[in-house]
């Protein structure tokens, strides 16, 4: 399965920026749309340096710290704002290292109010946010509640959906997605078509061993599976099916890669390459991957699903009136 990607115009229809950009999946996406990107920002070294490698361009560090004017006018804003502070998965970690819930982290948890200062100052014609499904319930809705008024407040008509990517990729990822636009600016979210997508058609015929778990690491998470289900818990790995989707892709996954293994006739399961875990993200096959497989696993599993923040950008440019030109947009996705 590959994301087919439209060659660029010689003329962009739009301008966005990409805060909290992540190794660009936003971007991706949206430059793909005919946008042009005039300012990002994003405070990992790590994705920087993959960021630079597909964009030729270092975003700006931590958004919090850069001044507002040093930031151009633009129509689009992206932000994947980090997912951390509102993410199920994470709350025993936070909870162990003695770290706040949402907006009560002291540092990410405080991103989204300056993005709120960005779009007061700026005011772009759509804000598109994507973030954890969590996000809409924690707090009693409380946290949720405040975004969407915030948006509000500043004269915008907000939508919302949660929507999952398996359709698209072989993945069960689900997202909470948020466009805000101005009025007169008429969106819906767009029916997701289903692809019907297997996890075997993103698995390359050749992979390195290095991605077979050993036997200290198999063994391990067998041992593990059974302590926990002989306390009723459902901790464990997970075998994929390659005729089927996956669970979700996770930053931890290299570690053991627990949550998506690959059975083998022989032997020990394996993990996903990076470069398998980039297509089952819906990267193409030529983004670059500079970096340690520590860290590009980490960035991927971070990252979103580019098919699907392509079809919502797709919806709200070419149905509204923020693109000045339509064009023409190749498919999506081909077997």
């Amino acid at each position: 399965m590959k994301f087919k990607f439209s060659p660029q115009s010689a003329g962009n229809s739009f301008t966005f920026i990409d805060i909290c950009a992540g190794i660009g999946g936003m971007r991706l996406a949206f430059e793909n749309l005919d946008g042009k990107c005039v300012f990002s920002s994003e405070w990992d070294k790590y994705c920087q340096i993959t960021y630079n490698e597909n964009f030729g361009e270092i975003p700006r560090g931590d958004i919090t710290k850069i001044p507002i004017k040093d930031i151009p006018k633009h129509d689009v804003l992206l932000a994947g704002f980090p997912c951390q502070p509102f993410s199920k998965s994470g709350f025993a970690t936070r909870k162990f290292l003695n770290k706040k819930d949402g907006f009560a982290d002291d540092t990410q948890g405080q991103i989204f109010f300056q993005i709120i200062k960005i779009i007061t100052e700026k005011k772009p014609k759509a804000i598109f946010l994507e973030n954890v499904p969590r996000l809409a319930k924690m707090n009693k809705g409380k946290t949720f509640e405040i975004i969407l008024n915030e948006l509000k407040k500043l004269g915008y008509i907000c939508k919302y959906k949660v929507i999952s990517a398996k359709t698209v990729v072989p993945q069960r990822r689900e997202r909470l997605y948020i466009v805000a636009t101005k009025k007169g600016i008429d969106f819906e979210f767009p029916e997701i078509p289903d692809l019907k997508p297997q996890l075997k058609q993103i698995l390359s015929k050749n992979i390195d061993k290095k991605y077979i778990l050993s036997d200290n690491t198999w063994n391990w998470l067998q041992n593990h599976a059974k302590k926990h289900a002989k306390k009723g818990n459902g901790f464990g790995f997970r075998l994929a099916d390659p005729k089927k989707t996956t669970c979700t892709l996770s930053a931890r996954y290299g570690k053991d890669g627990s949550e998506i293994l690959l059975p083998r006739r022989f032997g020990n399961p394996r993990k996903l390459s990076p470069r398998e875990c980039a297509k089952l993200m819906g990267f193409p096959d030529d983004f670059k991957i500079p970096v340690s497989d520590t860290q590009a696993y980490r960035q991927f599993g971070n990252s979103v699903v580019v098919p699907v923040i392509f079809l919502i950008g797709y919806h709200l440019l070419v149905k509204s009136k923020i693109k000045r030109k339509l064009m023409t947009v190749s498919p999506l996705i081909s077997k």
